[in-house]
């Protein structure tokens, strides 16, 4: 009797340790995986960089985990201008990069400039006619390799790389008006600081809207 309850406490306490030990071997593995699972896609995404862009002399960021989407990433940047960069991303083992629009054409510079030049033309024709201003860059690609530069270093306010269009209420469609209104908005912005290559108006007279254009809008 004395033998048969020692061995059911024996069965009992092995039976507890085993319990323990998948309890605590189920926590390490859970805390590895994810370090293994960015391993992995570490490799992936340096393989997929090596295939498709060795041959571009870049700096990159660590390793970034996005838990809204699951998502890993790598980020590639120029070594003089970090602005001028793009991703690396695999999400669920797919890898994709958005090389073409944010590198070549410069996507977030871009929106990042018209921002910066907006803000500009917003204050210094603030509670004015001059309303609802827009402020349009080309792709980066489409510059020139010094008007490329100039844009990464920030020299874009008085360099005409970029176009406007604005609108503006009227009382009169008379053609000498409205150029002495597009005059007057130019000489402002001119004298601040402001000089874009081209620009579209519309004027709004009574729901009669007359749209004047002037520069170069070739791309």
């Amino acid at each position: 009797m004395y033998n048969r309850k020692m061995n059911k406490l024996m069965i009992g306490q092995a039976f507890l340790f085993a319990l323990i030990i998948i309890f605590f071997g189920f926590i390490i593995v859970r805390e590895k995986l994810p370090m293994l699972k960015e391993k992995d896609v570490k490799e992936d995404i340096n393989s997929y960089y090596e295939e498709n862009y060795h041959d571009l002399d870049l700096s990159h960021k660590d390793l970034k985990y996005n838990k809204d989407d699951n998502s890993y990433s790598i980020t590639y940047y120029d070594k003089d201008y970090e602005d001028l960069n793009f991703t690396i991303k695999s999400t669920n083992n797919k890898i994709t990069d958005n090389y073409k629009d944010n590198f070549v054409k410069g996507k977030s510079i871009i929106e990042k400039c018209e921002k910066l030049v907006l803000k500009k033309y917003n204050e210094i024709f603030n509670n004015t006619n001059y309303e609802n201003i827009k402020i349009d860059f080309k792709d980066l690609n489409k510059y020139s390799k010094e008007e490329k530069k100039d844009i990464l270093e920030g020299n874009i306010y008085n360099k005409s790389y970029y176009s406007v269009s604005y609108y503006v209420k009227v009382d009169s469609l008379d053609e000498l008006y409205l150029n002495n209104l597009i005059d007057s908005f130019n000489t402002i912005a001119a004298n601040n600081g402001l000089n874009a290559n081209n620009y579209s108006v519309t004027f709004d007279n009574n729901g009669i809207i007359k749209i004047i254009k002037g520069g170069d809008f070739n791309e």
